[in-house]
């Protein structure tokens, strides 16, 4: 039996979520409405994609081919819900957090999953692996950011007006 590869997938979730983080924070940078709320999103993007790249450098990865594109693609799409009305837009905006708190969730699960797997790999052969993936930062780092989106989420909507 070959021994699944924890490494590549642990690999390909950070540069992964390092992209649609690059995506929010160009999204945010276009918002213009909504006041502290808005500031306060764009610090907290800022400060994932900065320690998502910490993240990268430190295990020696470049960032994912598209995460330019996306950055720039979150740019356009922050650019052009800014001409819509404020309803639209804030619904739009919830939709997307909404949409990538579940892929968070999904890549929690399989990480889970395979921290629990490489575990019962160790015990069946007895003896401890190459690699310790996925690695407790990786692990805690989507926590956090799962915990950052459900409070974004539970925030009560903004006034449109504002």
């Amino acid at each position: 039996m070959s021994k699944p590869n924890f490494q590549r997938y642990t690999r390909r979730i950070i540069r992964d979520l390092h992209a649609r983080e690059s995506m929010r924070l160009g999204w945010y940078r276009q918002v213009h409405s909504g006041g502290d709320r808005i500031r306060l999103l764009r610090e907290r993007k800022a400060q994932h994609t900065a320690f998502l790249m910490d993240l990268l450098r430190r295990r020696r990865l470049g960032p994912a081919w598209y995460a330019r594109w996306f950055y720039y693609f979150g740019h356009l799409f922050g650019w052009c819900t800014a001409l819509l009305p404020a309803r639209l837009a804030l619904r739009i905006e919830h939709t997307l957090e909404w949409w990538i708190m579940l892929r968070y969730e999904k890549y929690l699960r399989r990480l889970k999953l395979d921290a629990n797997f490489r575990s019962m790999i160790e015990a069946l052969e007895m003896e401890k692996l190459a690699h310790n993936e996925p690695s407790p930062d990786v692990l805690n780092t989507l926590e956090g950011f799962l915990k950052n989106q459900e409070q974004l989420l539970q925030y009560p909507p903004l006034n449109p007006k504002a």
